[in-house]
């Protein structure tokens, strides 16, 4: 599998989206998936402590009840 096909697969942006970026080689398109991981496993960790913040008021032994009735 190429690097733009794991990228297309990673991000759900369909192919010819991506060929509009231009010719880029397996490199770039390695660059920009690490990229996109990186932005989202930064975005989930931030998501998780937000989530920790706003449980705040809730007592420490009820929050992952609480979290599971609000977020799954």
């Amino acid at each position: 599998m190429s690097e733009i096909d794991r990228l297309t697969e990673l991000t759900r942006i369909p192919r010819a989206d991506l060929d509009a970026l231009g010719d880029l080689d397996d490199t770039h398109h390695a660059a920009l998936r690490a990229a996109f991981e990186h932005a989202r496993d930064t975005r989930d960790r931030e998501l998780d402590e937000a989530i920790d913040n706003g449980l705040t008021m809730v007592p420490r032994l009820v929050r992952p009840a609480v979290r599971r009735m609000l977020f799954s």
